[in-house]
């Protein structure tokens, strides 16, 4: 007769799961104790026990007492106001300007010619990237345009120029805020405009 062989059973190639942790007998009963202590506690607070109820008279007002020197400094806005007051002297008149000679009939008055001063903040093959900066120098709170060069090549350069400034003075401030801000290849230019 032949052997009947042993089927293996269900799961028996499988590694056997770890007994799972049971909760001590002890920590169970020190649980229930103190849930039975909570609960009788809750018991002994009667809503009708007079160490219960709640005071239904309405709160006294406290009298402040009347109110003594400030310890410290009172700023009071009118009282400071007219002693920040600064008084401006008044600048003498500008003379008139002297009479012209009658001489000669009035002619076409001479064309002044005024300088205007300009900071190159780049200048930029393509128009987006000197669009960018500009838009960074506007944020800055400056005037600032920008200008086509045409090279002899046929190249086109867009230029980033900050101003027109009247003087040096607010040119160099200028120029300290585009510093600050990190444009430190900053080209100045002078232009004579006729007027």
């Amino acid at each position: 007769m032949a052997k009947a062989r042993k089927t293996p059973r269900r799961g028996a190639s499988r590694a056997r799961s770890k007994p799972s942790r049971r909760v001590p007998t002890w920590l169970i009963a020190v649980c229930g104790v103190v849930l039975g202590l909570f609960v009788a506690f809750l018991f002994q607070l009667e809503p009708g026990r007079e160490t219960v109820k709640r005071n239904t008279a309405p709160p006294q007002p406290a009298v402040a007492p009347a109110p003594s020197k400030p310890a410290g400094p009172s700023y009071d806005f009118y009282t400071l106001l007219p002693e920040s007051e600064v008084v401006v002297p008044k600048a003498p008149p500008a003379p008139p300007p002297p009479p012209a000679a009658k001489a000669e009939p009035e002619v076409a008055a001479k064309p002044t010619s005024s300088t205007q001063y300009y900071l190159q903040a780049g200048s930029f093959r393509q128009r987006s990237e000197a669009d960018r900066v500009r838009a960074q120098i506007l944020l800055m709170g400056l005037d600032v345009r920008l200008e086509d060069a045409k090279l002899a090549n046929g190249e086109t350069w867009h230029r980033v120029q900050v101003g027109p400034f009247g003087d040096q003075g607010k040119l160099a401030q200028a120029e300290q805020t585009l510093a600050g801000n990190g444009f430190s290849n900053l080209l100045r230019q002078q232009r004579t405009t006729n007027r």
